[in-house]
């Protein structure tokens, strides 16, 4: 079974997917207040909008297994993008005097952006995976595959062979 990165998603999902890529922006702010603070609200709204788009698909998921991959897809992805926003953090406080507090603003600006970017990467994978399969059978290959579809998003090499860019 091969899914496919391009495959379009519908209005009524990409809606749902924009929201919480625009709500876990805003919440990108507390960056400049608390370096990673807002990693503990991406999970809660990344699990609401997994069950969200499952529903749509016509996928019906238990909370649990929502939960498992979500947190499973979370952890693959923010191993990747959780450098750079480290990098990001470490670089806004390291430059702060130098740069008259110039650089809190470019790291949280930078924080705002990749937690968008990453929801909206995250939707459109889990959007994309639940409108090809028909039933969710295997938890860890859903969860190797949502892992490429993101990854894919970024512009990294797919490691699954079930993805088709």
């Amino acid at each position: 079974m091969a899914i496919s990165a391009s495959y379009p998603v519908p209005e009524e999902m990409q809606f749902s997917i924009n929201t919480c890529s625009a709500s876990l922006g805003v919440v990108g702010l507390t960056a400049a207040l608390v370096p990673h603070l807002d990693l503990a609200i991406i999970a809660p709204v990344w699990l609401g909008l997994t069950i969200d788009l499952g529903e749509k698909a016509g996928v019906h998921l238990e909370h649990q297994m929502a939960k498992k991959i979500c947190m499973a897809v979370a952890t693959g992805v923010i191993s990747y993008v959780g450098g750079a926003k480290l990098a990001t953090a470490i670089f806004g406080w390291l430059a702060l005097i130098p740069s008259a507090g110039a650089s809190l603003a470019l790291t949280t600006a930078a924080n705002v952006a990749l937690n968008a970017k990453l929801t909206h990467a995250y939707g459109n994978a889990v959007a994309r995976y639940f409108l090809q399969v028909e039933d969710l059978n295997d938890v860890d290959l859903a969860i190797a595959v949502l892992t490429a579809l993101v990854a894919v998003q970024f512009g990294v090499p797919s490691p699954s062979e079930h993805v088709v860019a």
